[in-house]
């Protein structure tokens, strides 16, 4: 099983990210307050703050804080979190924040966007931390309010962070 997530993990690398470092998770942060995680990997194999964090299924995060032979990770499920999306149909753009453990929410979408359940959510590129195209999660709820600018919009992130071993930090 690992060998396997191993090997879809360095394929994946191969193909679209070639300085990524490949990193096991090695901690958890158990708080409710906080989505991190401590990977096994810091400044001593090239890495830094602001880098984002993947594996083969999509985003998981990105880097906060460095040590020469760790780096903690803020996932995209954080309160904290903020990624610049799009709607990959339709191009309509909002801002990805993390919503509960398992959630995430796609903020700030114009109200006369088209958006279904089940549109792709990818990064937009902007920010110049996540890569454009860099995959995000699915779209799992659509509320629309009888007031108001925006569509209130789900995110099911692509990846199980509550299942983490391994991920890619993407170099730039």
């Amino acid at each position: 099983m690992q060998q396997q997530r191993l090997r879809e993990l360095l394929g994946f690398r191969a193909l679209a990210f070639p300085q990524a470092v490949v990193a096991e998770v090695v901690g958890i942060d158990p708080s409710p307050w906080s989505e991190v995680v401590t990977i096994n990997k810091g400044s001593r194999d090239s890495l830094r703050k602001d880098i984002a964090v993947a594996t083969h299924q999509g985003l998981v995060g990105r880097t906060i804080e460095m040590a020469p032979h760790y780096a903690t990770v803020l996932l995209v499920t954080d309160r904290r979190s903020a990624v610049d999306a799009l709607i990959q149909r339709t191009r309509a753009r909002g801002i990805v924040v993390g919503k509960t453990r398992r959630l995430c929410e796609l903020r700030y979408v114009d109200l006369h966007a088209d958006i279904q359940v089940g549109d792709t959510v990818v990064a937009s590129g902007l920010g110049e931390v996540y890569p454009k195209g860099l995959l995000i999660g699915t779209v799992a709820a659509v509320h629309q309010k009888p007031q108001g600018l925006f569509h209130e919009v789900e995110v099911q992130p692509a990846v199980d962070l509550a299942q983490l071993e391994e991920v890619l930090v993407l170099v730039p």
